[in-house]
């Protein structure tokens, strides 16, 4: 049972670097698509028709990618924060996560897809695709939210995530002391 929590978190660490990586370049892209959009229009005096709207896109992506990562690494705002040395209130603190997260969370995420339906039919009017290519970031952030709470879950029986957690909780109480 250990290993698989073990397993468990290490994926979820490797999923959110591999949605860190995505939403930096989601910003990164979407500041290139803005850089394009302000020269054409003050050098050109004629911006490209989709950039507005492609930025936008890039923005509700990174956005919603970076939240799951900011659950994931604790950085996301929380009403308390137990200090790092006492266990026992470390793992209340992720079960209360947990917990919150799919009490929250589980729902929106089943009521996603007939938004998601909805949007299959609807076609963006500047990059003519179907706007369900960007519905489909909030399930995909709820997915990795809930799934990175379920990874959390570990502390309670792992000595090695009870640690990774524990180094989470160190690195929000040095951020707020700051």
């Amino acid at each position: 049972m250990i290993r698989l929590a073990d397993l468990t978190y290490a994926l979820s660490q490797r999923v959110n670097r591999i949605a860190i990586r995505v939403a930096a370049l989601c910003f990164l892209a979407m500041l290139c698509v803005m850089m394009l959009q302000v020269v054409a229009r003050y050098a050109f005096a004629s911006p490209p028709f989709w950039t507005e709207e492609l930025a936008r896109w890039l923005m509700v992506w990174g956005g919603l990618l970076g939240a799951s990562a900011a659950f994931h690494t604790h950085a996301d705002p929380a009403m308390v924060h137990p200090p790092s040395h006492v266990i026992w209130r470390q793992k209340v603190q992720v079960v209360a996560r947990f917990l919150a997260s799919w009490t929250f969370f589980a729902p929106v995420l089943w009521f996603t897809w007939p938004y998601i339906e909805r949007q299959i039919g609807r076609t963006s009017e500047g990059l003519e695709v179907s706007t369900a290519w960007m519905a489909f970031a909030l399930p995909v952030a709820l997915i990795l939210i809930l799934f990175h709470g379920l990874a959390g879950l570990g502390a309670l029986i792992s000595p090695r995530v009870l640690e990774e957690e524990i180094a989470y909780a160190k690195n929000t109480e040095a951020n707020m002391t700051e």
